[in-house]
């Protein structure tokens, strides 16, 4: 059984959440006064540049409300994050974080070097390369903002651990892991080595901002901001993120990263065996949140012959820039792990797409700083709808 503190919280009131957040720590049987002597990494979810309003970044005042909890109980907290495009000073300063970790006195981890995490026990992937400073603290605190994913459905406490691997690198796992399932698996082997590989066994702690999340085509510029008006806390990212998705009213069938981790017992083996303290998730449940629109989140479509060039171009969305919203700052090319995006041909103002090497990750659509690049339908995907 697996304990889930699931609480109201209407806004980013600083009081308000330390207090629900102090709360529900003490509700899952974890004492705020281990923090005393600790270092402690505070890992939000820092895609890239943006104002918290947008809500695609942890929001700042919630992983203040944290930071200020692990201060006040003899802890240091470390901000331990690496965005995918951009450098993390520049990030936090343009997601509105400088106020917050000057006035609390909150370090920010240097990402730049790494280290080897190997876990044997992994079912597929082993080996990770992450920020070495992950080694130097004694608790995680993984701080996912929940939003809709055009890969694994929704991110949330899985997925956000994602950030633990630098930069650019992580463009390489999504060709190593191409399909849905392939990626949720390489996240669940992510998830338990960050759990068993250190040498000394770290605590980790998921706290996740449902406050303002992001449905339709999250988790980037594409989504819309969603108020939900909730604090989500466990031990289990596998069990957080399920009580998440039946609070937004999805289908937790389609989130490979919980069945797998059910499969797994990842911290829980099944939605009936979370105990979920505070308010119940009927109470805080929304009935018309909008979940993504890929369709390749199907179970057929993560199997062969999905991941051939004719089947994705003939049966799943194929990322389009726009000319006019494009500016041609070519983000894309640089985070494609296919090498399928190239120059501008002068035809039109936009990048090339080499369709035959698209992997249909979207790493393109879920970076572009000016949401330029849509889903344009496979010519018989239909057929799968029929």
């Amino acid at each position: 059984m697996s304990r889930v503190f699931l609480s109201r919280c209407p806004d980013y009131d600083h009081g308000s959440m330390k207090k629900i957040i102090a709360g529900g720590l003490a509700g899952i049987g974890f004492d705020p006064r281990e923090f005393r002597g600790k270092r402690v990494a505070l890992k939000p979810n820092l895609l890239m540049p943006s104002k918290p309003e947008r809500a695609i970044v942890t929001h700042p005042a919630f992983v203040g409300a944290v930071a200020g909890i692990v201060t006040e109980n003899g802890g240091h907290p470390v901000i331990i994050e690496s965005p995918a495009m951009t450098a993390l000073a520049g990030t936090l300063k343009k997601s509105d974080y400088m106020d917050v970790i000057e006035r609390q006195g909150i370090e920010v981890a240097d990402v730049a070097e790494t280290m080897v995490l190997f876990y044997k026990g992994s079912r597929r992937y082993k080996r990770f390369e992450i920020s070495r400073a992950l080694d130097g603290v004694d608790i995680i605190i993984n701080l996912p903002k929940f939003k809709t994913h055009g890969i694994t459905y929704v991110t949330g406490a899985v997925k956000n651990l994602f950030g633990t691997i630098p930069g650019l690198d992580k463009s390489k796992w999504h060709m190593k892991a191409s399909t849905p399932a392939d990626f949720s698996e390489f996240l669940l082997d992510l998830n338990e080595a960050l759990l068993h590989g250190f040498e000394k066994r770290k605590r980790i702690l998921h706290v996740m901002d449902a406050i303002v999340t992001q449905e339709k085509d999250g988790p980037g510029p594409s989504g819309t901001p969603k108020k939900i008006g909730a604090v989500i806390i466990g031990e289990s990212s596998v069990a957080v993120d399920c009580v998440a998705v039946q609070v937004a009213g999805l289908d937790i069938e389609k989130v490979h990263t919980i069945t797998g981790g059910f499969r797994r017992n990842l911290g829980v083996d099944s939605a009936e065996n979370i105990e979920v303290i505070g308010e119940q998730i009927e109470a805080l449940a929304v009935h018309d949140f909008i979940p993504t629109t890929h369709s390749f989140m199907t179970s057929f479509g993560a199997r062969w012959p999905a991941n051939t060039a004719f089947f994705k171009n003939m049966f799943t969305e194929k990322p389009v820039p726009e000319e006019g919203n494009c500016t041609l700052c070519y983000q894309c090319r640089i985070i494609c792990p296919a090498g399928a995006i190239g120059d501008s041909d002068g035809k039109k103002k936009v990048p090339v797409y080499d369709y035959q090497k698209c992997i249909r990750c979207y790493c393109c659509k879920e970076i572009c700083p000016k949401a330029a690049i849509s889903l344009k339908r496979g010519r018989l995907q239909w057929v799968l709808a029929f």
